[in-house]
């Protein structure tokens, strides 16, 4: 008995002039007078240059000067007075402009960009009816200190229609660019005070405390907050009592708290919960307006491309408690079953984990996204800020080898918008509703086959299992049951056979016998000593979990995970492969997980018991067997 605890395109086609050719002499002297009787350069001008007839254009600037580091819109109006259709073919903008900014978006979007020797040209594809009117913008941010004077010129076939424009970039005051240079300012452009910090309010043993921080998005003026479910929701370990909204008042400061707020969406298997404000702090009325922020509006990810851009806005949780912009591009695309091929949305940001829930947006400042600690196929975190709560390994010690709480680490992985859209539509209509089931959980059979190796049906010891008492609990062969009792709170009991296994597959019936509320059972296997083996087990409030000791260190393989299959019945068959080329473990026939541990090294094998916070714990099993596969 032992214990534990971003294209190149073509070069664009120049429209050409006319060479008329004529021969010399005579044919020449008539190429001159039909030349001068048609109307000699005029008419040359009239066909295939000037004014397009019928088009205005009217240009708009920013009224004031414009700062490095601002963004900024210049808006073409383009209207047809005309009589006939006008095909808007190209814009041209000076390079006394371009060279001093840095193109954020244009508006009709997925325009070709084409370089000539004094200017850029944008192909368009704009055709405007009579009376008809189209709207083409650019969005920039200012670069370089500079006085923007050049013609705008709209091509409609060989046909120009030019329009001067100027305006002033200034520099930036010192502090200003010290700004700029740290952190990108996103002014109008990205609504950074719709962001917010969320802090969940655990209990742990009757006092509350800060436990963990995320980030979540204002979508509505009705103070909806969209973010992730395991910012907000409980979990084995910890009971989440109340969450604290705290605004952005600066980009330089911490957030303020201000509110409490309530779950009414939430969906953990697509880690999205939508949150609404209930009370300030002291317990009064919440009145949104009073703010003046506004929701962000939402955007259209299925939209999303390869190299567009995304701005990705939250509180990083590590390395700093003001608010974070992290810049970065779509990566690729995660597919999920049910949720099709654009599951995830993969980035090329890093974002540290307390982004988790944040916003993620166009440059335009739509939200398409939330950034999602809970990855999926090969999206993985790598976890880096733990902020241990609870004795989780059994060691008696609240240390760094406990479990983490849900939001360290780094994260490359978005949830579109449009998976979150449901949650955010009921959450307007006042329904209420938290979908807590586990993330990609997938009911596989799993039916263990191979050759008996041995078979116990615990009528005497004959197998030798470790029988033993002692003051944390005991181990006894007794009414055709191996029982194990846990007296001891934050314990693990097991007995284990003599022999090594390389690769097993064992199978037993289980059943509680004394409940505690959450006391968990299951195999050992790989055991070497009291500082090196593998458990593999389930919890009598529906979690699984797959754990080891290395070297007396606590490593977590499958973290506690909820599943329904485990039915609450208080009997159970439980099975498990242990090898060096994987671990699974099931339950009532169901595959709970399945997972590959390279430093699985082969050893003893057992049963094991163990308590929480509640002892007085006690199993028995039936019927063990163990199979060569």
């Amino acid at each position: 008995m032992a214990t534990y605890s971003d294209r190149n395109y073509p070069e664009k086609k120049r429209r050409s002039g006319w060479l008329i050719g004529c021969a010399a002499g005579v044919i020449l002297t008539i190429c001159i007078i039909s030349f001068v009787l048609i109307g000699g350069t005029a008419w040359l001008v009239a066909v295939f240059g000037g004014e397009p007839e019928g088009l205005r254009v009217a240009v708009t600037t920013p009224d004031s000067r414009v700062q490095v580091g601002d963004a900024f819109e210049i808006t073409l109006s383009l209207s047809n007075v005309g009589t006939r259709n006008i095909d808007i073919g190209e814009v041209q903008l000076p390079n006394s402009l371009l060279e001093n900014v840095s193109l954020i978006d244009i508006q009709p979007a997925d325009q070709q960009r084409t370089a000539y020797s004094d200017k850029i040209g944008y192909d368009f594809d704009l055709l405007i009816a009579p009376t008809g009117r189209e709207t083409i913008v650019f969005r920039f941010e200012a670069i370089n200190a500079a006085d923007i004077a050049g013609d705008l010129v709209v091509l409609v076939g060989t046909k120009t229609s030019q329009t001067p424009i100027s305006m002033t970039i200034a520099a930036a005051a010192a502090a200003e660019l010290e700004t700029i240079v740290q952190e990108p300012v996103v002014g109008d452009v990205i609504p950074y005070q719709s962001v917010v910090q969320i802090t969940a309010i655990v209990d742990i043993h009757g006092e509350l405390i800060e436990a963990w921080t995320g980030s979540g998005t204002f979508i509505s003026q009705e103070g909806l907050i969209l973010t992730n479910a395991h910012v907000v929701l409980s979990d084995r370990y910890f009971d989440v009592v109340d969450l604290v909204v705290s605004i952005t008042e600066a980009q330089d400061r911490p957030p303020v708290p201000k509110f409490f707020a309530d779950v009414v969406q939430a969906d953990r298997a697509l880690d999205l919960a939508v949150i609404k404000l209930r009370s300030d702090l002291s317990g009064g009325p919440v009145n949104f307006s009073e703010l003046g922020i506004e929701p962000v509006p939402l955007g259209r990810s299925e939209n999303l491309q390869l190299g567009d851009s995304i701005i990705i806005i939250g509180y990083p949780g590590i390395g700093g408690e003001t608010i974070t912009l992290t810049r970065g591009e779509v990566s690729g695309f995660t597919a999920e079953e049910p949720y099709g091929n654009r599951a995830f949305i993969k980035t090329s940001a890093t974002i540290a984990g307390g982004n988790s829930g944040g916003l993620a947006a166009t440059p335009g400042g739509e939200i398409i996204g939330v950034p999602t600690q809970v990855g999926s196929g090969d999206i993985e975190g790598q976890i880096v800020d733990c902020r241990p709560l609870a004795d989780t390994n059994r060691d008696g010690v609240i240390d760094e080898r406990d479990n983490c709480v849900p939001t360290g680490g780094f994260i490359n992985a978005l949830r579109p918008i449009n998976l979150a859209e449901p949650l955010i539509d009921a959450a307007l209509a006042g329904q209420v509703a938290i979908i807590d089931q586990v993330p990609g959980e997938q009911h596989q059979d799993f039916d263990p086959e191979g050759d008996v190796v041995l078979f116990d049906d615990f009528s005497d010891n004959t197998n030798l299992w470790d029988i033993s008492s002692r003051s944390e609990g005991t181990v006894a062969i007794t009414g055709g049951q191996l029982v194990i009792d846990v007296f001891t709170e934050y314990y693990i009991i097991w007995s284990d056979l003599p022999d090594v296994y390389e690769s097993l597959i064992m199978v037993v019936d289980a059943r509680v016998l004394q409940s505690s509320g959450d006391g968990d059972f299951g195999f050992i296997c790989g055991l070497q000593d009291d500082e090196n083996f593998t458990a593999l087990e389930i919890s009598e409030d529906g979690y699984y979990t797959i754990w080891k000791f290395e070297n007396n260190e606590y490593v977590s393989l499958v973290e506690w995970t909820y599943s329904d299959a485990i039915d609450f019945s208080g009997f159970y068959t439980l099975a498990a492969y242990c090898g060096p080329d994987g671990l699974a473990l099931a339950v009532n026939d169901t595959l709970l997980a399945d997972i590959f541990d390279p430093n699985y090294i082969p050893g003893r094998v057992g049963l094991a018991a163990g308590c929480w916070e509640t002892p007085g714990f006690q199993v028995g099993f039936e019927d063990f067997v163990i199979l060569n596969p």
